[in-house]
């Protein structure tokens, strides 16, 4: 009896140390738009532990697991680059020319090609972006151009499509993995930013910025299904799948609204601190963290309470005058 006693001991502690190495282990990663680099954070500690210098105005940041590679998109056009981060050592490998200020870029780890978002060329007036960088993340080297629409601005992958939100001329561009073609354009209420997809339920969710919405696309028909009424200038959209939650930021009301994936309703709203937002969710730990641009910090939510339990503050802007700082987040 004893023994078995001991045993026990033994394996919960085992248990204790696995889930407390793997706390210690996870990170978070932010652009810092305004002073261009990313802060790396201890979610167990929930303290900025490194800080890596990138491009110029970093936006979206996109995370290959697999690989331990974080991509960066520094969206100034005259750097419009994309960033290699070895998750490792937290170091640059390699910086990635590609479109005129990119904001986004999603990565297919079945076919180890990474799409960045050429999103804006202004020229007397107007936005001549209308391209996706196609990239070989084995040789760091941009492959090809997809024709989208105009300003593409984010971009999430389902089912061997691209779904990409075209901010110029208000579509969803479906583009096929397979062969690069785009399948469909679905026409949209208004200036389409996020873009988040939840594969269980083979979903499209898109932040439509102009009407304070989110439209829901069907990915089987490729049809808008519904449109959800969220708040003032909706931005980023992250899907917890486990939870059936998404996760709107409502910039300029500084909002984040909670939307029940199985109803399509909104069922709560969290205030976590000025303008804002990038969001990623952590499912496992039970965990949102929101890039609050005005404010220079990131908040921790509890996604079992929908309440802000922590807020990391984050080194203002050196390089520039903006104020802000914040924009794009992802967990690892």
């Amino acid at each position: 009896m004893k023994a078995k006693k001991v045993l026990f001991l033994t394996l919960f502690l085992s248990v204790i140390f696995i889930a407390h190495a793997y706390a210690g282990d996870k990170r978070v990663y932010v652009t810092n738009a305004g002073n261009g680099t990313v802060s790396v954070i201890d979610a167990s500690a929930n303290k900025v532990v490194n800080t890596i210098r990138v491009g110029v105005w970093p936006a979206g940041i996109t995370i290959d697991p697999a690989a331990k590679k974080a991509y960066v998109v520094n969206s100034n056009e005259g750097d419009s680059t994309v960033s290699v981060i070895d998750i490792d050592s937290n170091s640059i490998t390699a910086s990635i020319k590609v479109g005129a200020g990119p904001m986004s870029m999603v990565v297919d780890p079945d076919t180890g090609i990474g799409y960045a978002a050429d999103t804006e060329h202004i020229v007397e007036g107007k936005n001549l972006n209308k391209t996706l960088s196609v990239i070989d993340l084995k040789t760091n080297k941009v492959t090809g151009k997809i024709g989208v629409g105009i300003g593409p601005f984010d971009m999430k992958i389902l089912d061997k499509k691209i779904y990409v939100s075209n901010t110029g001329d208000w579509t969803v561009s479906v583009v096929n993995t397979a062969d690069h073609k785009v399948l469909t354009t679905i026409k949209v209420a208004d200036t389409p930013l996020g873009i988040a997809v939840h594969p269980e339920k083979k979903k499209v969710y898109v932040a439509i910025h102009g009407k304070g919405t989110v439209s829901v696309i069907d990915a089987a028909s490729n049809k808008e299904t519904g449109v959800i009424p969220v708040g003032k200038a909706a931005w980023y959209i992250a899907i917890d799948p486990v939870k059936n939650r998404a996760y709107v930021s409502r910039r300029e009301d500084n909002k984040i609204s909670v939307i029940d994936t199985n109803t399509d309703k909104v069922i709560d709203t969290i205030d976590p601190g000025k303008e804002p937002i990038g969001v990623a969710v952590d499912p496992a730990g039970n965990r949102l963290y929101v890039a609050n641009h005005g404010d220079v910090s990131v908040a921790v939510v509890d996604t079992a309470t929908n309440k802000v339990i922590d807020k990391i503050s984050l080194s203002p802007s050196t390089d520039s005058t903006y104020s802000g700082s914040p924009w794009g987040v992802a967990v690892y």
